[in-house]
């Protein structure tokens, strides 16, 4: 069975090899996540917005009182929504230098 965090990371990322390019480190060490994903990785998706991923220190052996983490995941917010456009503005333009 799969790390859970590696599925996560597969599943955003797409492929082992962006996964890679994403952390900076080789494809066939991104392989060998499967069974368990590096602390330092995990500890760097849990810091980001972007990946639905919540850092578990039992999952590393570590009891956590010396991380001062929040461990709460941060609430995703809404894509921004483009401004309407009013099809009554002036276009503006900047003066060449």
């Amino acid at each position: 069975m799969n790390d859970k965090l590696y599925d996560i990371l597969l599943r955003f990322f797409g492929t082992q090899t962006s996964i890679a390019r994403a952390f900076r480190v080789s494809r066939p060490a991104v392989a060998g996540w499967k069974q368990h994903v590096p602390e330092r990785i995990a500890l760097l998706c849990h810091l980001s917005k972007s990946i639905p991923y919540k850092y578990n220190p039992n999952d590393y052996e570590t009891d956590g009182k010396g991380l001062s983490l929040y461990l709460e995941m941060p609430q995703m917010s809404p894509e921004p929504t483009q401004p309407e456009v009013d099809p009554n503005d002036k276009p503006v333009h900047s003066k060449a230098a």
